[in-house]
Parts: C-alpha cells; structure tokens; sequence
C-alpha cells in the first residue's frame, strides 16, 4: 500500500494529467491532436509534472488504478489522452455514436443537485457549459464515471425525443455517455423525462 504522501502526490499528478489532456493542452503549448492524445515524453517535460517528479512509472500506475478510468495509453505510440471531459474544441475524442435503439433500452441520467434545478430550468434546459458535452451515464452500464458522488438528483432525459429533435449520444471508453445539445449547447428541459431525489439514499 503506499504512504499517504505517496498517495497524495498520485492525486496531484492526476489533477496535473485532468487539466493538460482535457483543457489546457493549447493553452500550455503541448502536441495534441483530435482524439485528445498527446505525446508522453512531451507530457513529462512540462512543469505542472516536473514539479512532482513524475515519471513513465507514475503515469502507467495512476492510468491503470484510476477509479473512473479517466485516461487511457497508447502504448504503440507513446500517447496519452483523457476518456471524456474536453473543453477544448476541437478535440472529438474517441467516441461511439450510439444508435437510437441502443438508446431506447437504457435509462440516461445527468446528476446534479436540488439548489440548482431551478437555475437549470430557467435557463432552459441541461447545458454543457464550457466543456464539449453534457455528461450521462445509465445503470444498465454500471458507468464508473459520469455524475458526481455527490449529486443528490438525477435528470432523467427522453432519449428518443432527442432524437427526433437531431440530438446525438455517443459513449466514450469509460462508457459516460455525452451529448453536445443542440446549436447552443442546451437539452431543453421539455426534453426531461423525469428528476428523482436521490438525497435520501445518501443519509
């Protein structure tokens, strides 16, 4: 088991790897190409990872023990990318368009917390604010990643009048499922299904 200051700079590396591989790769200067991969030895010489001594060793142990399987190696050439959560426009990242008979047999869900349902519902709807998607996942995939564990609600979404209205789900590897909404990246709320209160469960 490692010491808790090891475990601790394991945590850091991994915020350090969330905000490179998912949002600040341009920002920073750093190869990144549209699946959202970036060179590894590239990676290792930039200073939010030099300053925690990081090595090839602690990104192949912190990627293989991550709990919600948030990156993932190309070992063939020596990529790595973040599974979901870009900001960065451009990056379309490695995701299954799902087909709306896949979608017709799974229960979709965003979670997010009872204070702010009524600012989403005056605002119009669920909005993927300033990343590329707005995050789903389903029990039927028993997704390790997709709400917070904190959420005490969830937003159930009708599936197939999104679809009818040209919305598109796709899967990610870690299977979130994501939506980009439509032209303005909102899924109204006349999309809404259902809310549940889920803050009982938690007590």
């Amino acid at each position: 088991m490692p010491q808790p200051d090891e475990a601790r700079r394991d945590v850091l590396i991994s915020k350090a790897l969330s905000y490179l591989l998912r949002h600040g790769a341009i920002k920073e200067k750093l190869t990144i190409n549209d699946q959202g991969y970036i060179p590894i030895p590239q990676l290792l010489t930039h200073q939010r990872l030099k300053s925690y001594k990081t090595t090839r060793q602690d990104l192949e142990r912190i990627v293989a023990n991550n709990d919600k399987q948030r990156f993932k190696i190309d070992h063939e050439n020596d990529l790595i990318c973040a599974t979901q959560g870009h900001s960065i426009k451009q990056i379309a990242g490695e995701l299954q368009l799902m087909s709306r008979d896949e979608l017709k047999e799974l229960h979709i869900y965003h979670g997010t917390y009872k204070k702010k349902l009524l600012l989403i519902q005056q605002s119009g709807g669920l909005s993927r604010m300033n990343r590329n998607h707005i995050h789903f996942t389903c029990d039927e995939y028993s997704a390790i990643s997709g709400i917070r564990k904190n959420a005490n609600c969830l937003v159930y979404v009708d599936v197939e009048k999104c679809v009818d209205q040209g919305l598109q789900f796709y899967k990610s590897d870690n299977n979130v499922i994501l939506c980009s909404g439509d032209e303005n990246g909102i899924i109204g709320w006349d999309l809404i299904e259902k809310v549940e209160d889920i803050s009982k469960e938690k007590t």
